[in-house]
C-alpha cells in the first residue's frame, strides 16, 4: 500500500448549533476542507461511505456527481487544541452535496445541519471563524443558494390577518387568489435583491404557482424585516372594508402609490 502524502494544514473548531467540527485550511493553497470522518460521522454514516460509493452504489454517485460533487480527497495534517491530527478531507462544496443527499433520505441529523445552513453557508462560517471577508460579489452568489432547502412550516400570518383579508377580499381566508393580496401587500415590499434570490430558490412553476410556501423560503432577517411590516398593514386593514381602501390607507400611510398590481386579472 502506498505511503499516504500528507498536505500541511492549519485548522480551528467551527459549530452548527451543537455539531463541532474543524475548519481546515490547507496552507498551500488556502483552500477549506473539513474532514471526511466529522462529517459523516455525525449523521450515523460509516466515514469510509464516500470511498465505496462508485462501487456499492454507482447510481447514487452518478446523481451526486451531476450535482457537483467530485473526488477530490486530499489527505492533511494539522493541529487543532494542541492537538495533532491526520484526516482525509474534502471539499465544502462536497459537505454540502452529501448532507442534503442524507437530507433527502430522511436523515434527521442531515436535516439538521442543512436547515442550520439555510442561515448561513459553510464559506461564511469557515471565514468568520478566520477573521476573513467577502466580497459583496461574493456573498450576493452565495445568498442565491443558501436557501434551496425550506425550512419546516412555520406561521408568519395570524389568524386575525387571515380572517381580516377575507372580509375585504370577500373570498374565503383559505382561497388560493388571496395570495395575490399577500403578495401585493407584504411580499411587494421586498427589496430588489430579496425578490430575486426568492425567484432563484423557490422559482414560479408553469401552473404559476410556487413550488413551497414563500415564507418557507425566506431568511430569518427578511422574516424579521417584514414583520412590523405585517403588522402595520393588519392595523390599516382592520380600517378597511375592501381591497381598494386598503390600497388607498397604504398609499397614506407610507406615502407612496400602492400600484394595485392585478389590474385587469379575471379574479372571478
Amino acid at each position: 500500500m502506498a505511503k499516504k502524502n500528507y498536505k500541511a494544514a492549519e485548522a480551528v473548531e467551527f459549530y452548527i448549533g451543537n455539531y463541532r467540527f474543524d475548519a481546515v485550511r490547507v496552507i498551500e493553497t488556502k483552500e477549506y476542507r473539513m474532514s471526511q470522518g466529522q462529517i459523516l460521522t455525525p449523521i450515523g454514516v460509516n466515514r469510509n461511505w464516500l470511498g465505496t460509493l462508485p462501487k456499492k452504489a454507482p447510481k447514487v454517485y452518478q446523481s451526486l456527481v451531476e450535482q457537483g460533487l467530485n473526488h477530490d480527497t486530499l489527505s492533511t495534517q494539522y493541529t487543532v487544541n494542541s492537538a495533532g491530527t491526520r484526516a482525509d478531507t474534502i471539499p465544502l462544496r462536497n459537505v454540502r452535496i452529501i448532507w442534503r443527499y442524507f437530507d433527502k433520505q430522511g436523515n434527521l441529523e442531515a436535516q439538521k445541519l442543512i436547515d442550520a445552513l439555510s442561515e448561513d453557508s459553510l464559506i461564511s462560517r469557515f471565514e468568520q471563524v478566520w477573521g476573513e471577508s467577502r466580497t459583496v460579489e461574493q456573498r450576493r452568489f452565495d445568498d442565491s443558494r443558501i436557501l434551496d432547502t425550506p425550512r419546516p412550516w412555520t406561521r408568519m400570518f395570524e389568524s386575525e390577518f387571515e380572517e381580516n383579508l377575507a372580509r375585504i377580499t370577500k373570498l374565503h381566508k383559505k382561497s388560493i387568489r388571496n395570495g395575490l393580496y399577500y403578495w401585493e401587500f407584504i411580499y411587494g415590499w421586498m427589496t430588489p435583491e430579496e425578490k430575486a434570490k426568492l425567484d432563484i430558490v423557490n422559482p414560479v412553476l408553469p401552473n404559476g404557482r410556487r413550488r413551497n410556501k414563500i415564507h418557507q423560503m425566506l431568511s430569518d432577517q427578511t422574516k424579521e424585516r417584514l414583520t412590523p411590516h405585517v403588522t402595520s398593514i393588519l392595523i390599516l386593514m382592520k380600517s378597511a372594508n375592501s381591497v381598494d381602501e386598503l390600497r388607498r390607507l397604504v398609499s397614506r400611510q407610507y406615502g407612496v402609490d400602492q400600484p394595485n398590481l392585478f389590474d385587469g386579472w379575471n379574479l372571478g
